[in-house]
């Protein structure tokens, strides 16, 4: 592959289409039309990104998964439109756990809302649009330090692997970061002396079903008894 058809593909590859705050109308939105809307921008980036659509099912998802807050009705508003697409955008990379640990940690900090949350989606659309150019800037200064020739077969392997490990540094970086700063939240531990009164619990209610069965061995018996009885006197 020679340089400049690699060029090509690095600048396909990092074309997608998203949008931007501004483009999402002030009014709520029935699932379909967001669903429309991102759609349609996706066209203005490269057709590698067209079959990676939003669908109702990945939104059902996200509210079952509690990455959005809770719907009220059939409509979704700005800020609820804005938590989707932030998903979206982000599950590529990070798990659906560790996006809501960190919009959890967004919305825990003093006055932060859905004006806080539109700012930081534009400033994260922003960097995002200059790291477009950053990953070609670090893949050519990755090639010209290693001397790496693409036209060469074994070179571009190499190439290709010292990308995957970039991608893979990078991944493990935001997970760390997410673990530092957002960390699981401790499930709370079983009280032994809950656990022991519910294990009480459990085995009087055994011992109650026992002896209800025991008793109404014992009544059939006597019942069963007093017909023969009753039989033979006749």
């Amino acid at each position: 592959m020679r340089k400049e058809e690699l060029d090509a593909v690095i600048s396909d590859a990092v074309n997608d289409s998203e949008l931007r705050s501004a483009e999402i109308p002030a009014i709520d939105l029935y699932v379909d039309q967001i669903i429309n809307l991102v759609a349609e921008k996706q066209k203005e980036g490269s057709e590698r990104f067209y079959d990676r659509q939003l669908t109702k099912t990945m939104i059902n998802n996200y509210s079952k998964d509690g990455v959005i807050k809770p719907v009220k009705g059939k409509k979704y508003t700005k800020e609820q439109i804005l938590q989707i697409l932030t998903v979206y955008s982000m599950k590529s990379t990070l798990s659906i756990g560790e996006i809501k640990r960190m919009l959890t940690g967004a919305y825990s900090i003093e006055g932060f809302d859905g004006e806080a949350l539109n700012e930081f989606y534009d400033r994260y659309m922003d960097i995002k649009d200059d790291n477009r150019v950053y990953a070609k800037r670090v893949i050519d200064g990755m090639i010209e330090a290693k001397g790496i020739d693409v036209e060469n077969e074994e070179d571009f392997l190499a190439a290709l692997g010292g990308i995957v490990s970039l991608s893979a540094f990078f991944k493990n970086i935001a997970q760390a970061m997410i673990d530092a700063k957002y960390p699981e939240p401790e499930e709370p531990e079983e009280d032994e002396d809950g656990e022991n009164a519910e294990k009480s619990e459990k085995k009087k209610e055994k011992e109650k079903k026992k002896a209800q069965k025991k008793e109404e061995k014992k009544n059939k018996k006597a019942e069963e008894s007093v017909t023969e009885a009753e039989v033979a006197e006749g």
